[in-house]
């Protein structure tokens, strides 16, 4: 019976984060109440409060669903770029795309930290969590590209810790505007192509593309 109760408590708390995603990419986070929340889970505002302590805590929660992912993809690149650096930044870079492209969950999620919610007020303190964030993966990424320089793999004049700043603008551009634009075929059916601009002014002719 125990286990039964820890699984639907589960369940219970995935219904929760499904459902104040859904309302919050249809009416904004600011006009979301928990009463919304639970009314359209089916549920009571008592089970909101059993899982979290108010609606701050319920959009961090479901806000950090989408960082498993990212830090996988950074995971593989760095264990990628002793062997070639660019070649790692070519596949994370992919592998980022493609799940946005076939993840709904996680395109929902993002549209709404980037188009559904004002950070301000008790917002405030995620994104300046969200922009300490963004920083470290930035940190992994000068890394890597400072590792793609030894190899040999830059084109004269690049600057490493430019380079990665160029690299999370370019893919958080490209996500932004696919969740804008979702009808762009480019985005979903040759992500490639938007890629390469970056890569080759970035590095010399091909060093990132896999070679039969």
């Amino acid at each position: 019976m125990a286990r039964k109760t820890k699984e639907e408590a589960e369940q219970t708390r995935k219904k929760l984060l499904e459902t104040a995603a859904l309302l919050f990419w249809e009416k904004g986070v600011s006009h979301t109440s928990l009463a919304d929340i639970a009314s359209s889970a089916g549920l009571t505002r008592g089970a909101i409060y059993w899982h979290f302590k108010d609606k701050l805590d319920l959009f961090y929660a479901m806000s950090q669903q989408v960082v498993p992912p990212y830090h996988q993809i950074y995971d593989t690149m760095e264990r990628n770029a002793a062997d070639n650096a660019a070649r790692s930044l070519w596949n994370g870079a992919l592998e980022i795309l493609t799940n946005v492209s076939n993840s709904p969950d996680i395109r929902r999620i993002l549209g709404i930290l980037f188009f559904r919610c004002e950070y301000v007020g008790e917002l405030q303190s995620l994104q300046i969590e969200n922009l300490d964030w963004i920083r470290q993966l930035q940190q992994r990424l000068i890394r890597i590209i400072e590792l793609a320089q030894q190899q040999g793999q830059l084109k004269p004049g690049i600057d490493p810790v430019a380079a990665a700043i160029a690299w999370q603008a370019q893919q958080r551009g490209l996500v932004q505007f696919s969740l804008l634009l979702p009808d762009t075929p480019l985005l979903h059916s040759q992500p490639e192509s938007l890629l390469k601009p970056y890569f080759s002014g970035v590095f010399k002719p091909d060093c990132w593309l896999a070679h039969d």
